[in-house]
């Protein structure tokens, strides 16, 4: 391919997009502004975000045994903080959703909100047993760490708020970073593959700042499941199901550390 094709073809996709995107309507843009930027803009925001000191430090460690020392009053903050982050996370979703309705105008089909069918049980759990044999695998081969001071302050919390987070991150993280992220940016792009990178780099960051770069990473498996998930079935509730069971199998099968 010579240069001046290859800038041709650059030059009309280059069009093609702002087409695209010049068609999309302010609601859609208010939209992808509650979906991309206030999830990654709240782990900084005050009384929201997780606070600089988690309450829970290793003091000595041999291996993976570890000695913690607890302070309870900090860790009833970052406790405050969650609860408040999980308030958040049900007024965005439920922004977009009155979004899709009232200013769209838009089905709630569009963001894949639809009766799920037997076939999409079906897949999630397949999906399911596939990627957590891959995790547990890579587990087996990868090198074993101790868990951050924020992961082991999240063990420590009472198992309803873990339950809570586990549903709020279920079925608003779908709403939010699958159903309506990957179908409007679609429209805007014309791509469904540029449409599932851009949501998994979106996800990517939201966790990144939420909680580190290792975390964000080992969420890598379950993420391409969810994206590949929606893109193949375009049913939020079997990645809604989906999700839950990753959560709950890291969340909820986790003791109850005293």
């Amino acid at each position: 391919m010579t240069a001046h094709r290859a800038s041709c073809i650059m030059s009309a996709a280059a069009v093609a997009f702002r087409d695209r995107a010049g068609n999309i309507s302010g609601a859609t843009w208010v939209g992808l502004f509650v979906a991309v930027v206030l999830p990654c803009l709240s782990p900084f925001l005050p009384l929201i975000g997780p606070p600089a000191d988690p309450g829970v430090h290793i003091t000595n460690s041999v291996g993976l045994t570890a000695q913690l020392a607890v302070d309870s009053v900090a860790l009833s903050h970052f406790i405050a903080n969650v609860e408040r982050g999980i308030i958040f996370k049900w007024f965005r979703s439920l922004a977009l959703l009155l979004l899709v309705i009232l200013w769209e105008r838009k089905p709630l089909a569009s963001i894949g909100l639809r009766k799920v069918s037997w076939r999409d049980l079906a897949v999630v759990v397949a999906a399911y047993l596939l990627v957590f044999t891959i995790g547990h695998t890579l587990d087996l081969v990868l090198p074993k760490h101790l868990p951050s001071n924020f992961e082991l302050a999240v063990m420590l919390f009472p198992f309803p708020l873990r339950m809570a987070m586990v549903i709020t991150a279920a079925v608003t993280e779908e709403i939010e970073s699958r159903g309506y992220l990957i179908d409007r940016l679609e429209a805007i792009t014309g791509s469904t593959s540029v449409a599932a990178i851009l949501a998994y780099i979106v996800f990517f960051l939201e966790h990144f700042a939420s909680w580190d770069l290792a975390h964000a990473l080992r969420t890598t498996l379950w993420t391409t499941a969810l994206i590949l998930l929606y893109v193949g079935r375009r049913s939020l509730p079997a990645c809604i199901s989906l999700h839950f069971l990753a959560d709950a199998t890291a969340l909820l099968s986790t003791s109850h550390i005293r």
